[in-house]
């Protein structure tokens, strides 16, 4: 749902040839607008230039890619390309789901320092789990003083840390050494002032990150379309505990850290990513028209002529017509999504205010029918019961069933998506434990809260099966409480007490790893 929960951000990172100093930047703004889904909030760069003094140079900002650019002022726009050229750097786009939403929090960020391997930039993709105690053993061991609250400034700090040393060590053992020190998911994009690089993808592999090497040039980002729309046709997935390092005009895929698992973000495929990307191999779009194959075999209400199938816009669309065409269903675009809208701060104070302002209910469609409302997942559901009560009140639905590709969302996420309570979910309010099916009880009550006729949710099975990845090489936490991390383990057990004692969660709950855990 795409008014209920967001991705962190998406990386992005370009190395060309010294000569075509003026394409660099160039590369990472057009891979940056390919994955301005991953996040809206602030966009950033840094570029290496030796024709300059300031070899590196950051400029970010609060605001989309266009926004941050200034495309609509050619002139302000054409001067931030010139003074920001460069053959090679990095890039980011930021959804906050820890600190706050100001500039000072957008990425990348850059360190200054005198000797060259010591200055340097980077961005990533993901949270670290265990942020709380990297932050005490810092304050408490030496001596830091904290100016932000997120684990950027945390990374940061430890990238320092390693680099701070006499004689310029190989990157790929920092990253290494770090490796044995952050638990979560961490993707990098890094840069120094000697032009060197580096992109890397957590060992477990939670959030994705797609490369392609041509003739020397480098190109990676968190999703393959970016590459794709970037002109860069032949891709692959950064492996689990792979990082790609450039360094004096060499390009090489390397292993900087053991992969025990793969833990692969399912939500990736479901909602997350680009329906033209592929991730590990997995078509997006393959992957949600098979979503909507196993949710039709699962349908048990009565079909006749006036059941219209209504996907949610935009991406239960392709779910919503596989649905349809299994069951044999018409499907129609009851709900017109406003593409117009984007960041406002103009916008009404109640939740039905925000809602009418991002869709059109279209009555000549929904009127007397039978509504298969189908949405990609429900987190916290308030959009959803606002939908279906705008269906039936200004649509004039005679009945509205909702349709879920995704299973219940029973746990909170400590990798990088925003949804790190569990007092916030829905689905546990009605439901006890995981399980592969939505108890018959729990359905009927979650379809009374919502004022639906009925709710259906993919189940476990099915969304597997859909995704086509073993089991095993998922995180599905979210969905069973299996995950995939040893602090992870540890903070839902701290939750789900709690929850279960009627408590309220007062923070994200993997801020409780300060007072339950560490």
């Amino acid at each position: 749902m795409p008014e209920e929960i967001h991705e962190e951000c998406g990386v992005a990172a370009a190395s060309l040839p010294e000569k075509d100093t003026n394409k660099g930047l160039f590369y990472i703004y057009k891979l940056l607008l390919n994955l301005q889904n991953r996040g809206q909030l602030s966009a950033g760069v840094t570029t290496y230039n030796t024709s300059r003094k300031q070899l590196l140079h950051t400029y970010r900002d609060i605001g989309t890619v266009n926004e941050v650019f200034m495309t609509s002022k050619r002139e302000k726009s054409m001067s931030l390309f010139k003074n920001f050229a460069g053959s090679k750097g990095i890039g980011h786009v930021r959804y906050a789901t820890f600190g706050r939403e100001e500039k000072m929090y957008a990425q990348p960020f850059e360190r200054h320092h005198g000797r060259l391997w010591k200055w340097f930039s980077f961005c990533f993709n993901g949270n670290l789990v265990n942020y709380y105690s990297l932050r005490k053993e810092l304050e408490e061991k030496a001596d830091y003083h904290f100016i932000l609250e997120n684990d950027t400034e945390i990374i940061m700090h430890y990238l320092a840390r390693e680099l701070h040393v006499d004689k310029k060590p190989p990157l790929k053992d920092v990253l290494t050494n770090l490796s044995s020190k952050f638990e979560g998911a961490y993707n990098l994009a890094f840069i120094n002032a000697l032009g060197e690089m580096a992109v890397t993808r957590d060992p477990l592999g939670i959030r994705p990150m797609a490369y392609s090497i041509v003739d020397g040039n480098m190109v990676a980002a968190s999703e393959s379309n970016a590459l794709v729309n970037a002109g860069y046709h032949d891709f692959k997935s950064l492996e689990p505990g792979q990082m790609i390092h450039v360094e004096d005009g060499s390009v090489k895929v390397e292993r900087y850290a053991k992969s025990p698992k793969k833990a692969h973000c399912m939500f990736e495929w479901v909602y997350f990513s680009n329906v033209s990307s592929i991730l590990d191999g997995k078509s997006v779009y393959i992957t949600r028209t098979k979503l909507g194959k196993e949710l039709a075999k699962l349908e048990t209400q009565k079909i006749d002529e006036d059941s219209i199938v209504v996907p949610v816009p935009d991406s239960a669309k392709a779910a919503g017509d596989a649905y349809a065409f299994d069951l044999g269903m018409p499907v129609k675009e009851g709900l017109i999504r406003n593409r117009y809208v984007g960041r406002t701060f103009i916008e009404g104070s109640s939740r039905s205010d925000k809602i009418q302002s991002k869709y059109t209910i279209l009555k000549e469609v929904l009127s007397g029918k039978k509504v298969f409302l189908v949405d990609d997942s429900i987190v916290r559901g308030t959009t959803t019961e606002q939908l279906v009560r705008l269906i039936k009140e200004e649509g004039g639905a005679k009945e509205v069933h909702v349709r879920v590709s995704c299973p219940p969302i029973m746990g909170p996420c400590f990798y990088g998506i925003d949804m790190s309570t569990l007092s916030e979910l829905m689905a546990p309010r009605f439901i006890k434990e995981p399980d592969e099916t939505v108890p018959e009880k729990s359905s009927q009550s979650i379809a009374a809260h919502l004022g639906a006729d009925s709710v259906i949710y993919q189940n476990l099975s099915g969304l597997i099966r859909s995704i086509g990845l073993p089991k095993g090489d998922m995180c599905m936490a979210c969905l069973n409480r299996d995950y995939p991390t040893p602090l992870g383990r540890e903070l839902i057990k701290v939750a789900v007490d709690d929850f279960r004692k009627g408590k309220k969660d007062t923070g994200r709950l993997y801020e409780k790893a300060a007072t339950h855990i560490c």
